[in-house]
């Protein structure tokens, strides 16, 4: 039964009425948009994350793949952000205590870096942008630790055990993973789990960005737009064949009996369906249209910007909108700046390098640390590296990118200056080891002050060693001004004098003249 009430102004003409217990309509208790939802018997699934990964998860992977192949702009977003995120690859900083143990477990690391995986076909900052960019493009990605000490690196479907696993997870009651299921690519390239082997957990690093506490596997990172690329490649498809037709009529020409006259100077038309001979209205020549007419016939341009006036802004917005899910602005999908300028490029810069950030914690937690623990390990047991098992070490990650080089060295040497930063942390922000900075600078400035040293030797002349080190050469501060003086002032050091006088004994000559 429906109670129907009033809101508690009467006089208010205003307000509105309220049924309450009305099937169907909106009450007073409960949410608006699930009442709607009820009345236009709409539902949603309740189930948990894995369960929808099942169903669509090769199948948006497999779309993921496809725009990464033939959408130059899906491709160059992932491109772009696999750029900010890895950059020319994370750096290893050693801080075990001694100089010579840091350069040598630096220059173990880089010496397995160069080729870390086991086909020899890449390197690793190759290995980097891979593990990275199948991440965005799939969700999730694997690396095998191979008994030979080099990775295989796992696409995301090959986790796949087929009915031996599901989604090639097998997990605890927990839901840790105690087991993945590896299945290989047949030779005609298609993935076969007849003979998926197991792999353990302590062999098998495995990546992946779950959008739920209750899902263990990822779905490509742009799928939610994925519907918006589609659109966006229909309006491209659209216009580009609208400028091609357009750009074959030259005239349209309006004549009397123009329908009757196109009929006998037109061609059949080979593509008619009809097995009436139909033909063209339009009579296409190689270079140039004749028209001859009577008074009265009329001649005209075609519009050329007919159809799409306002495709280009249409287009950004749509880009815009792209851009979302992987927190791109448009600047970044269009390396376009022709309409921002020095505060609205940072500011989205910044915003972007949020993200960034984000995924290097991820890269640097599940991928660089876990391989780097790995290869301890392996060069303890072969002898290479010996002595102190503890120690610390972190990654120099890719720099923020500089909108403004001379406004950022401003702001960082002025943060230096005010004790908020210290010149190692502007160094790791660079993307730089401080050590190898300083060291650096240490060797240039005392070649330059040799270089400087000699040629005053040779020739005389004192030089700047500034010059050599490609430091700025200040020049030496004019003196303090004194107060003006007028032509009666006396010096100061007369003055002084003066005042030793007076202040001692009686001048000499005078003493003298007494006697």
């Amino acid at each position: 039964m429906s109670t129907i009430r009033r809101a508690p102004s009467e006089s208010d003409r205003s307000s509105t009425t309220i049924v309450e217990g009305g099937h169907g309509v909106y009450t007073a208790m409960g949410y608006r948009s699930a009442q709607v939802a009820n009345r236009e018997g709409r539902s949603y699934s309740q189930a948990g994350g894995d369960a929808y990964l099942q169903y669509d998860r090769i199948k948006l992977i497999n779309q993921s793949r496809a725009f990464y192949r033939d959408n130059a702009i899906y491709k160059g977003m992932v491109d772009r952000a696999v750029g900010y995120i890895v950059g020319n690859d994370f750096a290893l900083q050693v801080k075990a205590g001694s100089p010579k143990t840091n350069a040598k477990i630096e220059g173990l690391w880089k010496r397995f870096w160069r080729r870390p995986e086991i086909r020899g076909l890449l390197s690793g900052s190759d290995v980097s942008q891979t593990v990275c960019r199948e991440l965005i493009l799939c969700g999730d990605t694997g690396a095998l630790k191979t008994n030979k000490a080099v990775l295989q690196l796992v696409e995301a479907e090959q986790v796949d055990g087929g009915s031996m696993g599901t989604n090639g997870i097998e997990k605890d009651r927990y839901g840790t993973p105690v087991r993945y299921f590896l299945s290989e690519y047949d030779r005609r390239g298609y993935l076969s789990t007849k003979n998926a082997r197991l792999v353990q957990p302590s062999d098998f690093m495995f990546i992946a960005c779950p959008d739920r506490p209750s899902a263990t596997r990822g779905v490509p990172v742009c799928q939610s737009a994925f519907s918006m690329l589609h659109r966006i490649n229909d309006v491209c498809d659209s216009e580009a064949i609208a400028w091609q037709m357009i750009s074959r009529l030259a005239v349209s020409i309006t004549q009397e009996a123009g329908a009757q006259q196109n009929y006998v100077e037109s061609e059949e038309d080979s593509q008619a369906t009809s097995d009436a001979p139909l033909t063209n209205r339009i009579t296409e020549l190689d270079y140039a249209l004749i028209f001859r007419g009577d008074p009265g016939d009329e001649i005209k341009g075609i519009e050329r910007n007919i159809p799409g006036m306002n495709f280009s802004e249409s287009l950004r917005m749509f880009l815009r909108l792209l851009g979302l899910p992987m927190g791109l602005p448009l600047e970044l999908v269009l390396l376009d700046w022709t309409k921002s300028n020095y505060s609205q490029s940072r500011a989205v810069i910044e915003q972007a390098n949020q993200t960034f950030i984000g995924w290097q914690k991820k890269l640097e937690e599940f991928f660089y640390t876990e391989i780097f623990n790995w290869k301890l390990e392996h060069w303890r047991q072969s002898g290479e590296l010996r002595g102190q098992k503890d120690f610390e070490f972190s990654w120099i990650k890719p720099a923020f990118p500089w909108i403004d080089q001379l406004k950022e060295a401003q702001a960082s040497g002025a943060k230096v200056d005010r004790a908020f930063s210290t010149h190692g942390e502007v160094c790791k922000s660079r993307g730089q080891d401080r050590e190898e900075v300083v060291g650096m600078r240490d060797l240039e400035i005392r070649d330059a002050i040799e270089r400087s040293q000699k040629i005053e030797a040779d020739t005389g002349v004192k030089v700047p060693w500034e010059y050599f080190a490609g430091l700025e050469v200040k020049s030496a501060a004019p003196a303090a001004a004194g107060p003006e003086r007028g032509a009666n002032d006396k010096d100061d050091t007369e003055t002084d004098k003066d005042a030793n006088e007076t202040d001692g004994e009686e001048d000499p000559s005078e003493e003298q003249d007494d006697e």
